[in-house]
């Protein structure tokens, strides 16, 4: 699999702004109250077995403080846990939620104030993915949402932190040492054979997932954490994770 750092740009297989109408099942439309969709993959770009399999890298709303999930435990399922997320691609290249709406706490399901504090901090991150839209579209990359310019140059930032090659370990790997992720997965993490290297075995069904990309959110939408996706490519399941410094 090919690996890359800090793309700053794009092509035919790595589009940014995806259509929320695009790329979420028509059955599950509530995925676009929760959801502000980054960048479209296609697998060819590191993986050509996988090409025309497209994923999705995706900044969620949630959370205001803590991990997603922290407050609706009693909405997880065996696909889901505080700070992890799965999605299925379809077929036709669509993302499936495989936990329960209510695992979001932005529904009516937890009676969700529309007019809180939580609700202003993602609508401003709601319009600085806008500000990011037209400043790509302007300068054809993703620049800072603030000041997209400095001392007369672009003031670059990276689509994708990493595509392909490993996991980073990090803040996010606390919950699988501590046996907190998904109950549908398997995850270790074991020293490996040089100083500092870490080995990961994150896999469902015996089939490995994969590291597709690392994303910075706050790049894209001035607010977020550090965007770890994973695919395991037999059942095509995608596995989101965050991380917070």
């Amino acid at each position: 699999m090919q690996s890359r750092e800090e793309i700053q740009e794009l092509n035919d297989h790595l589009q940014a702004f995806p259509k929320a109408e695009d790329i979420f099942v028509k059955e599950q439309p509530w995925l676009k109250n929760h959801f502000l969709p980054l960048m479209s993959i296609d697998l060819a770009e590191i993986n050509p077995d996988w090409a025309g399999q497209k994923v999705y890298m995706l900044a969620p709303f949630e959370p205001y403080e803590g991990y997603i999930g922290d407050n609706t435990t009693e909405y997880h399922n065996e696909y889901t846990a505080p700070n992890w997320l799965a999605f299925r691609l379809t077929d036709d290249n669509k993302f499936e939620f495989l936990g329960k709406e209510g695992y979001f706490e932005r529904t009516a399901i937890h009676d969700w104030d529309f007019d809180s504090e939580e609700e202003e901090a993602i609508q401003e991150m709601a319009d600085n993915y806008e500000k990011s839209k037209a400043n790509v579209a302007k300068y054809g990359t993703l620049v800072n949402v603030r000041y997209p310019e400095y001392k007369g140059e672009l003031n670059k930032r990276s689509f994708l932190e990493i595509l392909g090659g490993e996991p980073q370990y990090g803040n996010w790997c606390s919950t699988i040492e501590d046996e907190e992720y998904p109950k549908a997965f398997k995850m270790n993490i074991e020293d490996g054979e040089e100083d500092d290297e870490v080995v990961f075995d994150i896999s469902y069904k015996g089939n490995p997932f994969y590291l597709i990309s690392e994303a910075t959110a706050f790049h894209w939408v001035g607010a977020g954490g550090y965007i770890i996706m994973l695919y395991e490519p037999v059942s095509r399941i995608v596995l989101f994770t965050f991380d917070y410094s």
